[in-house]
């Protein structure tokens, strides 16, 4: 699965799930910040973000992974997403 595909499905799941607003979500990139004043989630959202990409990729988010830089920005998180699907992680 590309970079650009992860992106995108994390993406909508912004917005399907968190309901984040559309226009926010299709003006960020890769280096979009997820937490303050990028798209502007909070630790509630970014938990609530975590157990909706385990569901839609079949992953499992470690505990000792949950920590605001995997939120840090999209890029980062779809990298971390990335890494556990190529991992088989289950």
């Amino acid at each position: 699965m590309s970079q650009d595909d992860v992106e995108t499905r994390i993406q909508r799941l912004l917005v399907s799930r968190l309901r984040i607003s559309a226009e926010v979500v299709a003006t960020s990139d890769r280096r979009t910040s997820l937490l303050g004043r990028g798209v502007g989630i909070d630790s509630i959202e970014a938990l609530a973000l975590a157990i909706a990409i385990e569901e839609e990729f079949g992953i499992e988010v470690d505990d000792a992974d949950m920590t605001a830089a995997l939120f840090e920005t999209l890029g980062g998180l779809a990298d971390y997403v990335r890494r556990r699907l190529a991992e088989g992680a289950a």
